[in-house]
C-alpha cells in the first residue's frame, strides 16, 4: 500500500505546469569582456567585476526588426559591468536597455552573468502585453580566465499570457488522484454507526 502511495506521489512529483511565454524578439550579440582580476565577492560595490568590448550585433528578431541591423553596435553609457550602481545602460537603434537588476553566479571561470532590463524605443510599450506586461533581460557568460576573452551577450524579449497550457496532463493528475483516493478508500476500516 505505501509503495503504491509513494509511486503515485513520485509521479506526480515529475510532472509540472507551465505558462505560454511568447517570445517577441532577441539580438544576439558578439564581443568581448575583460573580467576584473581586484573584483571582491564580499564587497561587489567596490569593484566591476569586469569590462565590456565592442559588443557587434550577429542577428535580430522580432520587435528588433527592422531597427536593429547584424553589424549594428551596441553603445554603453559606461563599459563597466557593474553589481551595484551605477547599472549597464545601453542605448542601440532607437532602442534604450536600462538594467535595473543584475547578478552573477558561479565563480571563476564560467561565472554566468544576468540582467533584468526595462526595454524602451522605437514605440515598444511593455505594458501592451497582458496580464503582466514585457519582460526582457541580457546575458552571457564570462570567459574562463581573468583575461580578455570573447562573448556571446543576449537579450531576448517576450510575455506570459497567463495562460497554462493543457498537453493532457490535467486529465492524467485528475485520474491519478481518483486512483490514490480509491487506494487509500480501501485502506481504511469502515465505521459501523451500529457498533457506537
Amino acid at each position: 500500500m505505501k509503495t503504491k502511495l509513494i509511486a503515485t506521489l513520485l509521479l506526480a512529483l515529475t510532472a509540472s505546469a507551465h505558462a505560454t511565454f511568447i517570445q517577441l524578439g532577441q539580438i544576439n550579440l558578439t564581443g568581448t569582456f575583460t573580467e576584473n582580476p581586484n573584483f571582491d565577492w564580499n564587497h561587489v560595490g567596490d569593484h566591476p567585476l569586469g569590462w565590456f568590448g565592442t559588443m557587434t550585433v550577429q542577428s535580430a528578431t522580432g520587435i528588433f526588426l527592422p531597427y536593429v541591423n547584424a553589424g549594428d553596435n551596441l553603445s554603453m553609457s559606461n563599459a563597466a559591468y557593474n553589481l551595484a550602481q551605477p547599472l549597464p545602460l545601453w542605448t542601440m537603434d532607437g532602442f534604450t536597455f536600462e538594467t535595473t537588476f543584475t547578478e552573477a553566479t558561479g565563480g571563476w571561470p564560467g561565472v554566468f552573468c544576468f540582467g533584468i532590463i526595462n526595454l524602451s524605443g522605437n514605440g515598444f510599450n511593455p505594458n501592451d502585453y497582458p496580464p503582466f506586461g514585457a519582460y526582457s533581460h541580457w546575458e552571457f557568460d564570462a570567459p574562463p580566465s581573468f583575461d580578455t576573452g570573447p562573448i556571446n551577450l543576449s537579450i531576448p524579449v517576450g510575455y506570459d499570457n497567463g495562460h497554462v497550457s493543457d498537453s493532457g496532463s490535467t486529465v492524467m493528475f485528475f485520474g491519478f488522484g481518483l486512483i490514490a483516493i480509491g487506494l487509500g478508500g480501501k485502506a481504511r476500516p469502515k465505521f459501523n454507526a451500529a457498533k457506537v
